[in-house]
């Protein structure tokens, strides 16, 4: 009885999921092209995830913009210059989106990020006797214990919009190391000091609320 029940239960939630998928595909069906709007600069898990997504779509006419915080990409999409509003799940105000009466939540995908890890400048030592300054958006800053293990000295954490600003606050000299991706270092010139991982991340897609 229980295995019968359980194979009730993923028929179900197969049957669930064809429905989202066929509702997403329609709606997107309607666009002439797709624009994505979502957080920025260049080298964050968030343009990867909008590049995938456009691999996904299969498109013919498709790109992305980049924005220095999700608010100000919401408010692209809410001007009309965007169709699709892609946020990371772990975005600590993403309640927002969920509730606002101008856009309505579409569908969700899993998708693994980049390789995060804490970084410094290439070729620059770290001075472990002064307390230092980490760059680091609020959503990974829970790593950096796990990151930074079994290294010595203390450390002060600056919050920033995105893993790509903390990469740029480093590359400009304005802190000492920073929490970010293997794309960002790369675009950065920076170098990883700590052992990597990805995070597998639930990413929610929006479009206007047309009702």
């Amino acid at each position: 009885m229980d295995a019968q029940i359980e194979q009730v239960k993923a028929e179900d939630v197969s049957s669930e999921w064809e429905k989202q998928t066929s509702s997403f595909m329609k709606i997107i069906e309607q666009f002439s092209n797709v624009t994505i709007a979502t957080l920025g600069p260049t080298g964050t898990s968030s343009e990867a995830a909008a590049k995938y997504l456009l691999s996904f779509l299969t498109k013919s006419q498709g790109k992305y913009t980049l924005f220095p915080s999700f608010e100000e990409a919401y408010h692209d999409l809410v001007s009309g210059n965007a169709n699709i509003l892609l946020i990371a799940n772990a975005y600590e105000r993403i309640d927002k989106f969920y509730m606002s009466q101008d856009i309505k939540f579409l569908f969700s995908f899993v998708l693994e990020t980049p390789l995060y890890g804490i970084t410094k400048k290439k070729g620059e030592a770290i001075d472990n006797d002064k307390t230092l300054k980490i760059a680091t958006h609020h959503a990974p800053s829970s790593l950096i214990p796990w990151f930074l293990k079994g290294m010595k000295g203390d450390y002060d954490i600056l919050l920033v919009n995105s893993t790509s600003e903390a990469a740029m606050k480093l590359q400009k000299g304005e802190v000492d190391l920073s929490l970010t991706t293997a794309n960002a270092a790369q675009e950065y010139g920076l170098e990883f000091i700590s052992p990597t991982r990805t995070i597998l991340m639930l990413w929610s897609i929006f479009v206007p609320n047309w009702e």
